[in-house]
């Protein structure tokens, strides 16, 4: 078996696998006489039928079965003793053509292969990058401490109403004549904050009633018209809300008050723990440390986004790109045809990109992930994913019984060890580009992230939603080549 290549242009090759009779004819010819002896074939005593009558029955797909396993065996073999570096996997020429086979010819397979650019970085101290950090005002502290305090104020019971209590009241519905109607609405308890019925006549009859007081309410303007919200506190449809009569009975059950909390030693141990906080100084100072991190951690995520697609365009990295479209249209025709391929393939064009640049980060400079830093990374993402679903203080112990199983899926496993390396791929990147701090305003960064965002999922639109969630895209172009696991 005579095995070559050649090299068509940086991008694209063909591995030619030429398989002569002496490679294929004696395994052919044991495994014939080998199915001979255990065949049972009516007529004849079993394993004694003739050698003709065998290969006239398996013949050909025992011949076809060692020709291809010799022809994927050469071709693989080549490969992986010359270090060949391949996007996609190889596809057979078109100008292979063999329509059928016959013992004793000779067989020629050519594999076209798309090849992996081999790219030079260009990355140092000279590229400088901005990374936006997010003043904290005083406006801003005063806000987010009265929302702590409104947080854990408590609510009393009060005896008589004002304007911004909130009250529990029975509604009942009334015939024309003012009398509770047979089959009527009635709500028991149905909540109402004063200050927000817009009414003020409405507003001055409820405030200053004690408990117990009763009197007649148009029910729609008791809620602002909203059908929504009355459909909800009088518990029933809202296409039900029209056919309402208007007159509605409110009496008056149990007035609620918020007390404000007192900012005292008490307060604060609730919200931060025993003597952490111990005075209303000390809270806006760590109010003011948690914002800052908040904001420094969404400003970290959009530097490394928005930077990793400029570093990946400067590098201008080219890709087979007809032999891609091909191999995607060949291997998942059920996927993939000649109509959609072009649009199909621009998300997995930039996965590879991204791949490339970042594998060449890795590679050049001895980078590699360990099994440790790989288990590291799946418990945070495990933690995490069980804190947004409200369960937090799970024991790192009883988390790594929970990741273990799951670093022995194939698919999970190839996604921590693709988040820990663009991690790492990040921190080199910190630490070789030139960042520059640029102050700016809470209310100008949201707007920043707001475009981010929109453009963000602007081009995942474009490119049919398949941007890596996570670094983690199973995409069909790219064998995952860990080189850089330990």
């Amino acid at each position: 078996m005579n095995v070559t290549f050649e090299k068509k242009d940086e991008l694209n090759g063909t591995i030619s696998v030429n398989i002569t009779t002496e490679d294929y004819l004696p395994a052919y010819e044991k495994k014939l006489k080998d199915y001979g002896k255990k065949a049972n074939i009516p007529g004849f005593r079993a394993g004694h039928a003739p050698k003709s009558m065998i290969e006239k029955m398996v013949g050909n797909s025992l011949l076809l079965e060692e020709v291809n396993g010799l022809a994927s065996k050469g071709l693989f073999d080549y490969m992986e003793e010359n270090k060949m570096n391949v996007l996609g996997q190889p596809v057979l020429s078109e100008d292979t053509k063999i329509d059928a086979l016959t013992k004793n010819a000779a067989y020629t397979f050519n594999f076209d292969l798309g090849l992996s650019p081999d790219i030079q970085l260009n990355i140092s101290a000279a590229d400088t990058y901005e990374k936006y950090k997010v003043v904290v005002s005083d406006k801003m502290i005063d806000e987010e401490v009265a929302r702590m305090v409104k947080q854990n104020s408590a609510l009393t019971n009060v005896e008589i109403a004002e304007e911004n209590d909130l009250i529990y009241a029975g509604l009942t519905e009334l015939s024309d004549e003012g009398n509770e109607l047979e089959g009527g609405v009635n709500a028991e308890s149905v909540p109402i904050a004063i200050n927000t019925i817009k009414d003020e006549e409405v507003r001055n009859r409820l405030t200053g009633l004690e408990i117990g007081a009763e009197f007649t309410v148009n029910i729609f303007t008791l809620f602002n018209n909203d059908e929504v919200e009355m459909s909800h506190a009088l518990n029933m449809q809202k296409n039900g809300i029209p056919d309402l009569n208007p007159e509605f009975k409110l009496k008056l059950n149990e007035i609620k008050r918020t007390e404000t909390s007192i900012m005292n030693q008490e307060f604060f141990d609730k919200i931060y723990g025993k003597d952490v906080i111990t005075s209303e100084g000390e809270l806006r100072t760590k109010i003011q440390e948690e914002l800052s991190a908040y904001f420094d951690q969404q400003a970290q995520h959009l530097l490394e986004h928005e930077l990793f697609d400029a570093l990946v365009a400067k590098h201008k990295i080219e890709l087979p790109d007809a032999f891609l479209k091909r191999w995607l249209i060949d291997r998942h025709a059920d996927k993939f045809n000649s109509e959609n391929v072009e649009m199909a393939y621009l998300p997995e064009a930039k996965y590879l990109r991204n791949h490339i640049f970042e594998e060449k980060i890795l590679v050049s400079n001895g980078i590699k992930i360990d099994e440790e830093e790989i288990k590291q990374v799946a418990l945070a993402h495990t933690k995490n994913m069980f804190s947004s679903y409200g369960n937090q203080g799970i024991s790192d112990e009883l988390l790594m019984s929970i990741v273990e199983p799951q670093l022995k899926k194939e698919d999970f496993r190839s996604r921590m060890i693709n988040v820990a390396s663009r991690a790492r791929v990040n921190e080199y990147l910190m630490n070789t580009l030139t960042i520059e701090p640029k102050e700016i305003s809470v209310e100008d960064f949201i707007k920043v992230m707001e475009i981010h965002n929109h453009k963000h999922h602007e081009n995942s639109d474009n490119e049919q939603g398949n941007e890596p969630e996570e670094h983690g895209h199973d995409n069909e172009l790219q064998e995952h080549n860990h080189s850089h696991e330990e």
